[in-house]
């Protein structure tokens, strides 16, 4: 009977999956922000499930219960899917998962069925079966094996490249509606989890290439690609404890896309003036500091300069005048440079304009003057040079 040894590795890729077991039942048993929480759990538990497997496997524990052996490769196929639907419920109020889902499992039971001769065989099949691929301590791999692999790298890479597109687009367009910190840390948080998965696919890229050369490998190949998983799982546990707020749930109305027109004013909502003295603070520093001319102006500067937490300025920026950051900023920006533009006695350039009253490009200069004009910096400068000149006749 084959003795069970445990070394550095098992060691780590144990506790890297006791660690992601125990993350996966604190977010079950979490009723805040349940749907996300329920599949970032479900993808936790998918990968700690593999890694204890690979555990076993190191540590010879599969070799006396070869029932584990391969156990997981069904449900590996699920981690890309999870992944993409705990983005789609941490940064969409309106995903629901449907009927269509079922799709993306589809994998998962193809998988099943193509393992099931192996799963059917008895222990003692099981234990010949992995025998007989052993030849001086190394693996003889299966062709089918290596094509499973690359199935896996394929599916899992097209997964992380969808959900990371995702995010980039609800970034856009949250972006443009709330300057919410925590929904900046959530999709922080996003984009640290795929930065994860492109590693983890990336070496397990490189084992499938050098598998494909190679007749036969150690068991130690694999390390790297599970550390790095099991460190993954590590970080994913230190960031609970540290921002535990990027598993709570936004305010609904912070993930729906509203539309700020140009012609709303800075006026205050009635009876939600929840910080009066830190508003008139706000709007004379605005007036006499002008940091808005600063071009790479962040909101956490701004609470700087005001000495106030900036989840505050944000809470007072969105609910006191109903507009995010970067609209009340470019407001004041657009403000000045119509100055500019009126001004009779020049005829600036306008992407002067634009750097003096704080835009970084001119074609941002553009947009934004457009969005709360409904006309272009030119446009609008000729606009009123006709006007002025209509009013200089008539004065004659």
């Amino acid at each position: 009977m084959q003795a069970i040894t445990f070394n550095i590795w098992s060691v780590v890729i144990l506790l890297g999956a006791a660690q992601g077991l125990f993350l996966a039942l604190y977010l079950f048993t979490k009723s805040e922000n349940r749907n996300a929480n329920k599949w970032l759990a479900l993808l936790l538990t998918t990968i700690t499930l593999h890694l204890f497997e690979y555990g076993a496997n190191i540590s010879g524990i599969s070799m006396i219960y070869p029932f584990l052996l391969a156990s997981t490769y069904p449900v590996i196929f699920c981690i890309g899917p999870f992944f993409y639907i705990y983005c789609r419920y941490l940064l969409d109020s309106n995903y629901k998962v449907g009927v269509k889902s079922v799709f993306h499992v589809v994998p998962v039971f193809l998988v099943l069925l193509m393992m099931l001769p192996f799963y059917t065989m008895s222990t003692e099949q099981k234990s010949v079966f992995i025998q007989d691929l052993e030849s001086n301590g190394q693996l003889v791999i299966p062709v089918e094996q290596i094509i499973f692999m690359a199935i896996h790298m394929i599916q899992t890479t097209i997964y992380i490249y969808v959900s990371y597109r995702f995010v980039l687009k609800k970034e856009k367009e949250l972006k443009q509606a709330t300057s919410n910190v925590l929904l900046v840390k959530k999709i922080n948080w996003l984009h640290k989890f795929s930065l994860y998965f492109s590693i983890y696919m990336a070496l397990y890229f490189l084992l499938v290439v050098v598998l494909t050369y190679i007749d036969s490998y150690q068991l130690q190949i694999d390390y790297v690609m599970l550390l790095i998983m099991s460190l993954s799982l590590y970080a994913i546990g230190y960031s609970a404890i540290q921002n535990p707020e990027v598993f709570k749930a936004l305010p609904k109305q912070e993930l729906q896309i509203g539309g700020f027109k140009a012609s709303d004013s800075f006026s205050v909502i009635k009876n939600s003036n929840k910080f009066p003295v830190l508003r008139e603070k706000l709007l004379q520093f605005m007036d006499t500091g002008k940091p808005y001319l600063k071009n790479d102006l962040k909101i956490s500067d701004l609470a700087d300069s005001l000495s106030v937490p900036y989840h505050q300025l944000s809470q007072l920026i969105n609910d006191e005048f109903n507009v995010n950051f970067y609209d009340f900023i470019n407001k004041y920006r657009v403000e000045d440079a119509k100055k500019l533009l009126r001004a009779e006695t020049r005829n600036p350039k306008m992407l002067a304009v634009a750097y003096e009253v704080g835009f970084n490009s001119k074609a941002t200069f553009n947009r934004v003057f457009k969005k709360f004009t409904g006309l272009t910096p030119s446009e609008y400068r000729d606009k009123n040079a006709v006007a002025s000149g209509k009013a200089s006749v008539s004065g004659v």
